[in-house]
């Protein structure tokens, strides 16, 4: 397992398992007819690749914006350049680590170079999650609403799934709202919970999961106070996530649109709706970008929709805007900021030597 955890931590590694995995998604796909999915492909609406390329381009940039606003309780001078540089290498780390485990790292290691320390970038970090995953599940959970009647009709077998999905999201913030509301909740899980765990051999050491959930739940309970006296910055950032989440789940309709299918205004509701549930289930996949699970969860889900010939280059285009495209930006970004901070610092060294 450990030989196994080392691996899945070299990025190479990650990157190179992406593009194999890739190559067989794209094999998969277009075996059976290639030449009419590249043709699409090929003839693709270019106004809306456009459109969707600044969509995904607005995804990190509200982000960017949303970690300033956050960071600036602290660090007035902290810019939105400065957020919007820590988003986009948080999300390149992202995509390239399984279960998106190497952003937050990524993020906290530039906050520091931006002159934002450890400690404070923990916390705007820990605000940005708290944030965005309380607008996520409020967001997914009115989409269930307006559209469950349609979606049991047509999706009852993944309608299980789903749900499954979306309580697992739910849960992480739900919990620990209810453990800073409800302490009878916590004082149970800190005891009778733990040791049902460890009887039934889910929990292995139970010292080492009490202290981790108490230092957990310390910082929610030390962000939540601190948000509790931003409410303005509190509905800025929830709005921003809104948008945020609004775009990348319009993408599927709009790659619809840009390979000329005949999609509707009146399906723009249904395809948003399935976007999100897609995002739900891919919760579920720990590879790097869920690579793999989540191109078969979008032809599955989406053949309903579009039908099983135009669903697969519809997938291909959404996966490479919102996976791919997202993924070399965010590089981008990373190079660009690590180059700059280079020659800042030879610029730093030889005024030194010439003093």
């Amino acid at each position: 397992m450990n030989k196994l955890k080392r691996l899945f931590s070299n990025y190479v590694f990650n990157i190179a398992l992406i593009i194999g995995l890739s190559l067989l998604v794209v094999y998969l796909t277009v075996r059976d007819n290639p030449t009419e999915v590249f043709d699409r492909l090929k003839n693709a609406d270019k106004l809306w690749l456009v459109l969707i390329m600044a969509a995904m381009l607005m995804f990190r940039v509200l982000n960017g914006y949303a970690l300033k606003l956050e960071a600036n309780l602290s660090r007035p001078e902290y810019s939105l350049a400065d957020g919007i540089e820590n988003a986009f290498v948080g999300g390149f780390f992202n995509q390239i680590t399984p279960s998106s485990s190497g952003g937050q790292f990524a993020q906290v290691f530039l906050f520091r170079r931006q002159g934002v320390p450890v400690s404070e970038s923990a916390g705007v970090l820990w605000m940005n999650f708290i944030l965005f995953q309380s607008t996520m599940v409020a967001s997914v959970f009115v989409l269930l609403l307006l559209k469950f009647s349609y979606f049991y009709v047509k999706f009852r077998e993944f309608l299980v799934v789903v749900l499954l999905g979306f309580a697992v999201n739910a849960a992480v913030i739900v919990s620990l709202w209810a453990f800073v509301k409800f302490p009878r909740v916590y004082t149970w899980l800190t005891t009778k919970g733990i040791e049902i765990g460890a009887k039934l051999h889910l929990i292995k050491d139970r010292e080492k999961v009490l202290n981790g959930l108490d230092e957990q739940l310390s910082r929610f309970q030390k962000e939540v106070d601190q948000l509790s006296n931003h409410k303005p910055m509190v509905a800025k950032v929830c709005l921003t996530h809104f948008i945020r989440l609004m775009l990348f789940y319009s993408v599927p309709y709009m790659s619809a649109k840009a390979l000329h299918f005949p999609v509707t205004p009146a399906m723009f509701l249904d395809m948003l709706t399935l976007a999100s549930f897609v995002a739900m289930i891919n919760a579920f996949i720990p590879l790097p970008g869920a690579s793999g699970g989540t191109e078969a969860t979008f032809l599955v889900m989406f053949r309903v929709v579009l039908g099983s010939v135009n669903v697969r280059p519809t997938m291909l285009l959404w996966r490479f805007m919102t996976y791919y495209f997202d993924m070399i930006a965010g590089g981008l970004v990373y190079l660009i900021s690590k180059v700059r901070r280079a020659a800042a610092l030879d610029q730093a060294f030889a005024q030194k030597e010439r003093r």
